[in-house]
């Protein structure tokens, strides 16, 4: 989604307020218009308005479709990531009493160490290493 930071050098936001402000602008002074009666010049200035306007949306839309995207593969990724430290701590880790002694803390240790590079600062938690960890005891 678009921040206020975004918007600010967003050439088609700009192009949609301003339309947005010849419309308003046009309505004010227009007799026609405020009345809701036919006018051909701001028939012209609300539908440029309305066009930019569902333009902007599409597009806000599609980037927000595309970040859904993006954030759905990273968590897949990082998944898998700790789906494979939970494997490896479990095939190749302590035992005690029949059970694995790995905790989720060291699944997320371990991944963080095996992927560090792969993570850009975005550690994994405990809760991903608790889920990857039951997932290899399950199966």
């Amino acid at each position: 989604m678009t921040t206020t930071a975004d918007t600010a050098v967003d050439p088609q936001f700009i192009a949609y307020m301003a339309a947005f402000q010849v419309s308003v602008k046009h309505i004010a002074v227009c007799e026609p218009c405020l009345t809701m009666q036919p006018c051909e010049t701001g028939d012209a200035l609300h539908g440029d308005f309305a066009a930019k306007q569902a333009a902007w949306t599409a597009e806000q839309r599609l980037q927000a479709c595309n970040e859904r995207r993006r954030a759905k593969r990273r968590a897949d990724s990082r998944a898998r990531m700790a789906l494979h430290a939970a494997n490896e701590l479990v095939t190749f880790g302590q035992w005690q009493d029949g059970r694995p002694t790995a905790t989720p803390a060291d699944v997320a240790r371990r991944a963080t160490a095996m992927y560090s590079g792969y993570l850009k600062g975005e550690l994994i938690t405990t809760i991903e290493g608790a889920t990857a960890l039951e997932t290899v005891l399950a199966g």
